[in-house]
């Protein structure tokens, strides 16, 4: 989703559904001899590659994360982003003294569409329930 709305943002000729159907006209005349080849692709390539040189030197880097609010029990950030394994959800920042928690998005959810909610869910666990004989006891997701 990151990179389709970064090529959305920056070379929307090219996503235009009228440029496929132009490019198909484009090889049909090719094809019969009506057009040389050497010409469609420059005329396609030179505006292609200004675009290209304009985008590096002036686009944003996409992070692909959306703040989701601020976690009430830490007071820090809740972002919905992705890492290196994929999609999550990250309390707080790198830059922050205390260690950032983080867990990973449920299928079926995106970072466009998971809630504040559901975000805060995925760190009910693991929760301390108490001490049973003289042991921390607590619910947590695995075999024991």
């Amino acid at each position: 989703m990151v990179v389709t709305d970064f090529l959305v943002e920056h070379f929307q000729d090219i996503l235009n559904y009228n440029f496929t159907a132009n490019v198909e006209l484009d090889f049909d005349k090719i094809a019969e001899g009506d057009l040389k080849w050497q010409k469609m692709i420059k005329g396609f390539y030179d505006p292609f590659h200004e675009t290209v040189t304009k985008t590096m030197g002036e686009a944003q880097r996409q992070s692909g994360e959306r703040e989701l609010g601020i976690d009430p029990v830490s007071g820090r950030k809740v972002i919905a982003r992705i890492g290196r394994f994929g999609p999550m959800i990250q309390i707080g920042h790198q830059d922050d003294e205390e260690k950032p928690k983080f867990a990973s998005m449920p299928t079926g959810k995106n970072i466009e569409t998971v809630t504040m909610e559901e975000a805060l869910k995925l760190f009910a666990l693991p929760r301390a329930l108490g001490d049973y004989e003289g042991q921390p006891m607590a619910a947590a997701i695995g075999k024991f």
